[in-house]
Parts: C-alpha cells; sequence; structure tokens
C-alpha cells in the first residue's frame, strides 16, 4: 500500500510539474484571496485563529469535491467496471486516491501558507505546541470532510455531473459555515452542520469537548457516506447505470 501510495504521488507530482503556468497562477490566486481575507476580517479575530480556518478551508474545498470527480473520472474513462471485475473494492481505490490527494495537497499548499504567514504577519503563539495542536485538529476536520464528500461522490451513481453541485458546497462552507466570521440567526444553525465552530472554539481555547464533537461529526459523516455510497452503488448495478456520463 505504502509504495502504491509513493509511486502514484511521484507519478502526479510529475503530471503536475507539466503544469508549471496553470500550478503558478491557481496558487497565486489562492495566495490573493487569502491574504485578502486575512487583511478584511482581522479585526473580528486574531489573525492566528482565521489563518488556520482558511487553511482546513484550502483541502476541506477538496475533501468535498474530490471523491466525486474521483467517481466521475472513473465512470467517464470507463475503469469502473475494471475496479468491480477486480480483487478490490471501489472503496479502497477511492480512499487510495483520497490519500494521495491529500499528500498532493500539502505538497502545494505548505509553500503558499508559509509565504501567507510571512507576507500578513500571522501572529503565531509564542508555544509551538499550542500551534501544533491547532494544526492536528485542522488535518482531523480535513479528514472528517471528505466523510462528507463520500456522501456526495455516492449521488454520481444515480446522477449525471454532480461534481458542479459539491464545487457550489465548496464554497458554500467559506461564506457560511463559520470559517470567515462567526454568523448568527439561521445561517447559525446551518453553520452547526459542519465542525468549522468546534475547530474554531479549539483553536481560541483547546478542549477535550470540541475535539470529541469533531470526531462525532466524523462518525456521522463517514457512516452516512459509507452507507449511501454502498446502497447506491448496489442500486445503479441494478439499474445497470453505472455508465450514464
Amino acid at each position: 500500500m505504502i509504495k502504491e501510495i509513493r509511486r502514484e504521488l511521484i507519478r502526479q507530482l510529475q503530471e503536475m510539474l507539466q503544469f508549471k503556468f496553470n500550478l503558478f497562477f491557481a496558487n497565486f490566486g489562492i495566495l490573493i484571496m487569502v491574504s485578502s481575507y486575512l487583511q478584511y476580517f482581522k479585526e473580528t479575530q486574531s489573525k492566528f485563529l482565521l489563518f488556520c480556518l482558511l487553511f482546513t478551508w484550502y483541502f476541506t474545498s477538496h475533501s468535498v469535491t474530490h471523491p466525486t470527480f474521483f467517481i466521475e473520472e472513473d465512470l467517464y474513462d470507463r475503469t469502473l467496471i475494471s475496479v468491480i471485475q477486480s480483487s478490490k473494492s471501489i472503496f479502497h481505490v477511492v480512499i487510495f486516491k483520497i490519500i494521495v490527494q491529500i499528500l498532493i495537497d500539502l505538497v502545494k499548499a505548505i509553500p503558499i501558507f508559509i509565504i501567507l504567514s510571512i507576507l500578513n504577519n500571522i501572529d503565531f503563539p509564542q508555544n509551538s505546541l499550542r500551534v501544533a495542536i491547532s494544526f492536528m485538529a485542522c488535518l482531523l476536520v480535513i479528514v472528517v470532510i471528505y466523510g462528507l464528500g463520500f456522501c456526495l461522490s455516492s449521488i454520481c451513481f444515480i446522477f449525471n455531473r454532480t461534481s458542479s453541485i459539491t464545487s457550489l458546497i465548496s464554497y458554500f462552507m467559506l461564506y457560511f459555515t463559520g470559517i470567515l466570521t462567526p454568523l448568527d440567526g439561521v445561517l447559525s444553525t446551518i453553520g452547526n452542520l459542519f465542525p468549522y465552530y468546534s475547530l474554531r472554539n479549539f483553536i481560541i481555547s483547546p478542549t477535550y469537548k470540541n475535539i470529541l464533537e469533531i470526531i462525532v461529526y466524523g462518525i456521522v459523516y463517514w457512516s452516512l457516506g459509507i452507507l449511501l455510497f454502498s446502497r447506491l452503488l448496489k442500486v445503479a448495478k441494478k439499474r445497470g447505470s453505472l455508465f450514464h456520463v
């Protein structure tokens, strides 16, 4: 498994370097966007808090969208039937791709966010352990949101081109779930469907309660994701609709 991940990671990095021009401007766009938010919302919260939340959003935007992209790509390329006929399950293939994607995102994100921290004078806590556990909590939320991505990816077995919906949800999370700033009223209720408030509270004042809340979100998301994935895959097999795209 580790050898396969390393081989696929190297392959994707080499492929990524073939599009250096596009990669530069895509990352430059993220640099401008995140810097703008850090300046605009700096009066409502610490820059470190917002920095961590935007770092998390960068990854979770892929957590929501990429499982769907993976399934749609396999459906479009007609490779899904090969996976079904092999000894490997579709679930394990998608998990493998998710692990590689997280590693790819780390390779891309670390230089961007180092530059962002320097340009925006991020006020990191003096306690290095506090910084480490904050980013560990961010990584936990990223894994949790991949469970939500699994829920959404299962819809690909029934409906066409659901990736447009997941792209919309990734930006919905940025603006309406408390990442940029805490929200009130109905939007606050909607935001509680996601683990970002728990992450926000943990970064401000780390407690086991907030971590347990994030883990509960993960259990719910992943349980629903695995259940929907297996059920809708069976439905698609019976209907013979796996290759509708």
